[in-house]
């Protein structure tokens, strides 16, 4: 830990001190569950990345991961991640992993419902093939011209946001600050460029706002005179305050921007998809050769996305069609039974994290 702690008043005086914008580090019907994993309760910290609507392939996998006997201590998210993970805590503040599913599934069904006259829907194509890439659909088309020369400052109030309402329904902070979990939700400050962390202590619907603004299609999300962007910038998810928070804790990555691909795009939406992801898994890279750089020690496993939505295209992150999301937890939880399947006997033990994108 003493490396650790060095890492951390690095990072402190670089952003001058505690509560100050740290800088990026450098360099539908749920499937039959199998037969619960046997053995010893495991503890377990989660940091879940964003990636707007993908995140139902994360509600998947905590669904999967919840209903075995395992201990969260912390959770750390960025953009949906943060959503997810602050439900996640609050329902788990109202009964326990039960109570944690149960409000994930409330929080997606009711996302689905505010999002359904929304420009982005799915094509013929997914209705009968369960081909769910829209980048070529007219209403895609449509936003591709119109973030082009159109701002969110031209046409929004500056207290508009379409899940603000929702949110204030959904999110309870006190319960949050209730629930003996830490939590840690990562957004962009707009001016300074760099990284800011809010934490169970002052999580509520405008963090949350925060962590997930799309500046081509939200005005920046005001805070304590503060403006913040998307948190999937700078840190997709934040790492090491978890890592720091839960001491002797393994911490389990969800990613839902693929990291690798076996092919390079050669098409014009492709090359955007995949910029995409590069964009959005450039901090997690950098956030982790940097702990290894440094010398810290903490067991990671990965449960990653690469198989099942490399194939989706920018724009589906904005699409939340009720069998689109219940496709994406349905990937999500497979891919939380494999981990299980795979990894489980680890946690506590070794790493299990494997991908040459960080190497």
């Amino acid at each position: 830990m003493a490396k650790l702690a060095k890492l951390w008043s690095a990072l402190r005086r670089r952003s001058g001190g505690a509560g100050a914008t740290v800088p990026a580090l450098p360099h539908p019907t749920r499937l039959p569950s199998r037969p619960p994993v046997t053995g010893p309760t495991k503890r377990l910290a989660l940091a879940l990345q964003g990636g707007g609507a993908h995140g139902a392939f994360t509600w998947g996998v905590l669904d999967r991961l919840l209903e075995e006997d395992i201990e969260i201590a912390g959770v750390s998210g960025a953009s949906a991640g943060a959503m997810n993970a602050a439900v996640l805590v609050q329902g788990w503040a109202r009964g326990g992993r039960e109570g944690a599913r149960a409000e994930l599934d409330r929080f997606w069904e009711r996302i689905s419902a505010a999002g359904r006259l929304g420009p982005i829907q799915p094509g013929l194509s997914a209705w009968m093939f369960g081909r769910w890439n829209v980048d070529h659909t007219p209403g895609t088309h449509l936003l591709d011209w119109a973030r082009r020369w159109i701002t969110p400052y031209q046409l929004q109030s500056a207290d508009f946001h379409p899940l603000r309402a929702l949110l204030g329904e959904l999110i309870e902070p006190d319960l949050i600050r209730s629930a003996g979990l830490r939590l840690f939700v990562s957004a962009t400050n707009v001016r300074s460029g760099g990284l800011t962390l809010f934490d169970e202590t002052e999580v509520g619907v405008d963090h949350l706002l925060a962590s997930a603004c799309l500046p081509h299609l939200f005005r920046a999300v005001r805070i304590d005179g503060q403006d913040y962007w998307d948190g999937g910038y700078i840190a997709n998810p934040a790492v090491f305050p978890l890592i720091r928070a839960c001491p002797g804790v393994d911490v389990a990555l969800v990613t839902i921007n693929p990291l690798t691909v076996p092919d390079t795009p050669e098409d014009a939406a492709g090359i955007a998809a995949r910029l995409s992801q590069i964009t959005f898994n450039a901090p997690l890279v950098r956030e982790l050769r940097a702990l290894a750089a440094y010398g810290v020690e903490s067991n990671l496993h990965l449960i990653d996305a690469d198989a099942e939505l490399r194939d989706l295209g920018v724009y589906s992150k904005m699409m939340t069609d009720w069998a689109f999301l219940s496709w994406l937890r349905e990937a999500g939880r497979r891919a939380g039974d494999r981990w299980l399947e795979n990894n489980f006997n680890s946690v506590g033990v070794e790493s299990t994290l494997r991908s040459p994108a960080f190497v």
